[in-house]
């Protein structure tokens, strides 16, 4: 690895991938909610889910809940990929609620990787 990742968020950036997303679990007509162009939309992940380029990897497992049935541990069957671009920060760790001025940018961001990023569809909403 070419650096230790210790943490990432994921950020829903593009609105076309945000809106798809939204029709997933809230369905097309309440697919962004308001606050959507305001503040940026993100979540925690996994760091120990990040491998290099040519590591074998096995499809992503979950709880799967098939229609008509109740739900079971499996391989996922929506597997999903999207091409990405993450960004290195790094620097001096900041106090706890303490805001960096974007500015400071230049202190902070150290790289950039394109990366691809699976998502087990199956697992992450299930159909009823």
């Amino acid at each position: 690895m070419p650096a230790t990742i210790g943490d990432y968020t994921d950020f829903y950036a593009s609105k076309n991938h945000a809106f798809n997303i939204g029709c997933m679990v809230r369905g097309p007509e309440n697919a962004l909610n308001p606050n959507w162009t305001r503040l940026p939309v993100g979540y925690h992940g996994r760091a120990s889910s990040i491998f290099l380029s040519g590591t074998d990897v096995i499809r992503p497992r979950g709880q799967l809940k098939p229609p008509d049935s109740d739900p079971v541990f499996g391989a996922t069957k929506r597997l999903d990929y999207e091409l990405e671009i993450g960004f290195f920060v790094g620097g001096a760790e900041n106090t706890g609620g303490r805001m960096i001025d974007v500015a400071d940018s230049r202190d902070r961001l150290f790289g950039l990787v394109l990366l691809n990023d699976w998502s087990s569809r199956d697992v992450q909403f299930w159909e009823y």
